[in-house]
């Protein structure tokens, strides 16, 4: 992707990595990341399966509805069920199972992945997080 214009919103999918890093370090570029999402410059979209594997791995660390709910709240994410994105989960290019409702996702909006997953590095449209901070 070539740069961003600066006055317009741009729209995101993102991966699952990218809420735990903001949560492990709260002034990292994840975290930054999400600050623009906050500040309205970003519109972040995932899939329910991104959902899903955060209450999975925070349940199996011991945290409690609550601590998982506020963690959820915590992120300006919209999130997006199966049967918007599964018409095109037979086109993804990401061979990990768990990574393609993230890229069928981005194909049914027609936005960027941003993700700090590997497995995203087949995918025309991912974009490197300091390539976004880079952009606004």
């Amino acid at each position: 992707m070539s740069g961003f214009p600066k006055n317009d919103v741009v729209k995101i999918v993102v991966d699952t990595n990218i809420l735990f890093m903001a949560w492990h370090n709260s002034f990292g570029k994840a975290a930054i990341a999400l600050d623009k999402a906050r500040e309205g410059k970003i519109i972040l979209y995932a899939p329910d399966s991104v959902k899903e594997e955060i209450v999975r791995v925070f349940k199996r660390h011991g945290q409690t509805e609550e601590q998982i709910e506020s963690f959820l709240a915590d992120f300006p994410i919209i999130w997006i069920e199966k049967d918007i994105y599964s018409i095109f989960l037979n086109k993804t290019k990401v061979k990990h199972n768990a990574d393609k409702p993230v890229e069928a996702l981005s194909l049914a909006l027609g936005c960027s992945i941003l993700s700090a997953d590997n497995h995203f590095n087949v995918c025309k449209n991912r974009i490197d997080i300091d390539k976004l901070l880079r952009d606004f």
